[in-house]
């Protein structure tokens, strides 16, 4: 691809979908990114604002050890992310403070802050208009492609899920079981998922899919075994 003087790439021609020909940008996202699943790189073929490609990769990405807790504060991390792409930053905001107060030993108010933005959440009929319909996969998509179950539905959906684990993990916490594992190994994705995930989506409903995800861990996909052990 030629550069500008600026290092910025150009725009190259490439066919629509309806056989008329426009301009694809290469661009990359991430690793580091607001509210962006860590470690994750993204390389997209652009036409306009649509993603017409997608190439997912993970870069340093943390390891896992089976056994490792998960405590609930990272899950409502990723709620506070998707209310933030939602365009909702008061709550937001407020699920940034709740994460807060659930890092704090032996501090019981997170549940019912928690509890409060739940409620808050599901009343909310301009967020539930905003996410619904938004990526939505069947019992049958879920299967064919290896994703987990919790992942049906659409954005909405998954939200509210979010919200219900986040609950019942910070109540488990205050009632001391801190044997308690959460199952994020049921809910691991790799990145061979996310790119059939975000084509043909605009980035910024992109964006809002991957944060409806509640990516605790992401693993490298098979792709990538493969260059890194060829």
């Amino acid at each position: 691809m030629e550069m500008s003087p600026g290092g910025i790439p150009l725009a190259e021609g490439g066919e629509d979908r309806d056989g008329l020909e426009m301009d694809v940008l290469q661009v990359r996202f991430g690793p580091v990114l607001p509210h962006w699943p860590a470690g994750l790189v993204l390389r997209c073929s652009l036409q306009g604002d649509v993603l017409v490609e997608a190439q997912a990769e993970l870069v340093d990405g943390p390891a896992r050890h089976e056994g490792d807790v998960v405590g609930p504060a990272r899950g409502i991390d990723n709620i506070a992310s998707l209310l933030a792409l939602a365009g909702w930053d008061d709550a937001a905001a407020e699920a940034r403070r709740i994460r807060d107060t659930a890092l704090e030993p032996g501090d019981g108010a997170a549940g019912s802050e928690l509890e409060r933005l739940r409620r808050r959440v599901r009343r909310s009929w301009t967020l539930r208009w905003s996410l619904r319909g938004v990526r939505r996969l069947s019992d049958e998509d879920a299967h064919a492609r290896g994703l987990p179950a919790d992942v049906v539905g659409d954005s909405y959906d998954r939200l509210i899920r979010m919200l219900d684990r986040a609950v019942a993990g910070v109540a488990a916490t205050a009632a001391g079981d801190t044997g308690t594992r959460t199952n994020d190994a049921g809910r691991t994705l790799s990145t061979d998922h996310l790119a059939h995930l975000v084509m043909g989506l605009d980035l910024a409903t992109a964006r809002l899919v991957l944060a409806s995800l509640d990516i605790h861990e992401l693993l490298a996909g098979q792709a990538e075994h493969e260059v890194s052990h060829g």
